[in-house]
């Protein structure tokens, strides 16, 4: 009975420790700096982007540092996208004159489906149909693609966002939520496996002590 006993509890402790891992989303995020030593890597090796690649390198980036403070620029992109890489490098080119404004991070849809399930979600909270990369967004703004024409409505939103006492972030919000429903998720799963092992074991118990008598 003893036996018994220890191994429910070991299924117990199991269930605990691993469940919670195996349902956690895989979204996978990168900073500006993370994000330019990938599209270097990617481009790298084309001839036809040498010259752009090698300015993109030129940035310093060595101090870049994600702060709170600082309004969350998000870009959804494809790991080969063209216009992907010239979002990048615009953000990497302003960051010594205006990266005192802005974290920005990326997410990578093409390979990620969780990525691209988050830009989906954010998409729809927006009232966006995304039909491409890269896919922008800053606060409750978004822009489809890129352009040098972009440049300045998005510096223009950043700006105001940084100036305000409460800062709107939609993908953070939402992330935010997604964490909250998951650990609730792995809470009442949990619940319920040790609610079945405990009804299982007591069976165990009632039911050896009726054999035993």
């Amino acid at each position: 009975m003893k036996k018994g006993i220890v191994t429910t509890l070991a299924i117990v402790l199991l269930s605990v420790f691993i469940l919670p891992n195996n349902v956690q989303a895989e979204v996978e995020v990168t900073n500006l700096k993370e994000a330019v030593d990938e599209e270097v890597t990617t481009f790298g090796q084309e001839a036809s982007y040498k010259e752009a690649v090698e300015k993109l390198e030129s940035y310093d980036l060595s101090n870049y540092k994600d702060d709170n403070k600082k309004v969350n620029v998000y870009i959804f992109r494809g790991s080969t996208c063209s216009h992907c890489f010239e979002a990048i490098d615009h953000f990497a080119s302003i960051y010594k004159d205006e990266g005192k404004y802005f974290n920005v991070k990326t997410y990578e849809v093409w390979a990620n489906e969780d990525n691209n399930e988050l830009m989906e979600e954010v998409a729809k909270k927006l009232g966006d149909e995304v039909s491409g990369v890269p896919y922008i967004v800053v606060g409750k703004k978004s822009w489809s693609g890129y352009a040098a024409s972009y440049d300045e409505e998005i510096m223009s939103t950043i700006k105001s966002e940084y100036n305000k006492d409460k800062k709107n972030d939609v993908v953070k919000s939402l992330t935010n939520e997604s964490n909250n429903s998951s650990i609730a998720g792995d809470i009442i799963a949990v619940i319920i496996i040790v609610l079945v092992v405990i009804g299982i074991t007591f069976g165990i118990i009632m039911a050896r002590k009726k054999t035993n008598k």
